[in-house]
């Protein structure tokens, strides 16, 4: 009969299963994308990432079969589950740039080394024994346990710390870059990064107090189901990246973009130049339309009319095309030469990237229009 560490193993077991699949999916993307280095790169990083986290949940599969062989794993254990951390920041750092280059500060990985260094240290000092009796509760511990003990509670601290830390600072880096695309892409909506900062709310919520209370022993919320919420979230949170990576729904600034952005002349125009030119060129036309091209197009920098759309039209440039290509789009409604277009057909010509990008614009202008309505 199937016993109940026998059905956590399989629990904590899903994560790693899906983890792999997903590592092995992003290889190959990676191979499909080798004339793209910073792609590719990507790829393979998050590949790495996917790999270091398997490691972190098969420590939680001996956690759950044999003591013994969890308190040997131990030291591999901690030191997977906090640089995990630090990779999926470093992964949000990279998609989440706008535009500078930032570099991963050091504490970010010493802090984790200097812990399992410790931890290394005591697995040569403690016996196996020992530490099992420490990790599992067990009373026959002793005084002699006392040192592991400490390291033990201040490891497993670290580790509620990390995964409590880490999606606070993702949720701060995917805002500050939700404030910069809405004026700088076109296409802001898909690359807002929503299903990433849905991903950090979950694990913000539902793993570090679950797996503390294993790891804790704490009453109430030691038990095994309960601690199955925090796997639940990675088992997302694997699926949703990989998915998106293969998709291409987010949108890397270059820091070329902006070095040339500042190097242009800036030169003065007036609403009747820039209305011209929008109906001449149709810019709008292209679904994924940047701000840096626009600028280019009439000779000016992206700060230059980026501060020119949100004063004259009270808007950000994100908005502004996406209203473009909602009249565009009536007027090719309108044509009797595309009345047997399906509408798909011509919301892709009017300059949206998806029917679903449409969708999204098209529901915000008409809540933002009712809400006009009863401000009178």
């Amino acid at each position: 009969m199937i016993n109940i560490d026998q059905i956590d193993a399989f629990a904590f077991s899903a994560p790693i299963i899906c983890a792999l699949a997903c590592m092995i999916m992003m290889l190959m993307d990676a191979v499909a994308r080798r004339r793209n280095v910073q792609e590719k790169r990507l790829r393979l990083f998050l590949a790495l990432t996917y790999l270091i986290t398997s490691l972190g949940w098969l420590g939680m599969v001996f956690y759950s079969v044999s003591p013994r062989l969890f308190a040997s794993y131990y030291t591999v254990f901690l030191f997977t589950l906090m640089l995990d951390q630090v990779m999926i920041y470093r992964f949000v750092s990279i998609i989440t740039s706008t535009g500078e280059r930032r570099k991963l500060n050091r504490l970010h990985l010493i802090i984790p080394l200097l812990f399992t260094l410790v931890s290394a240290i005591s697995d040569m000092i403690v016996p196996v024994e020992q530490q099992r009796a420490v990790i599992f509760s067990e009373v026959n511990g002793g005084e002699s346990n006392f040192w592991f003990r400490i390291m033990y509670v201040l490891t497993t601290a670290v580790f509620i710390v990390y995964n409590t830390l880490y999606p606070f600072l993702n949720l701060r880096n995917i805002r500050r870059y939700r404030k910069f695309i809405v004026n700088y892409s076109s296409d802001a909506y898909n690359a807002s990064l929503t299903w990433l900062a849905v991903i950090q709310v979950l694990i913000l919520i539902t793993v570090p107090v679950p797996l503390a209370g294993l790891l804790f022993h704490v009453p109430t919320i030691s038990f095994s189901y309960f601690a199955w919420v925090g796997t639940l979230p990675y088992f997302i949170n694997y699926l949703i990246l990989c998915y998106n990576l293969l998709n291409d729904n987010y949108l890397i600034i270059q820091p070329e973009d902006v070095k040339e952005d500042t190097a242009a002349k800036t030169t003065t125009i007036d609403r009747k130049q820039f209305e011209h030119y929008l109906r001449e060129k149709k810019p709008y036309l292209n679904p994924h339309l940047r701000i840096t091209e626009l600028a280019a197009g009439l000779h000016t920098n992206r700060s230059y009319i980026s501060g020119f759309i949100n004063k004259e039209y009270d808007m950000n440039f994100c908005r502004l095309i996406n209203r473009c290509r909602l009249h565009h789009l009536d007027r090719l409604r309108l044509s009797p030469s595309n009345a047997e277009k399906d509408n798909i057909d011509l919301v892709l010509m009017a300059g949206f990237s998806s029917y679903r990008s449409y969708l999204r614009v098209k529901n915000e202008e008409d809540r933002l229009s009712l809400l006009k309505v009863f401000e009178k």
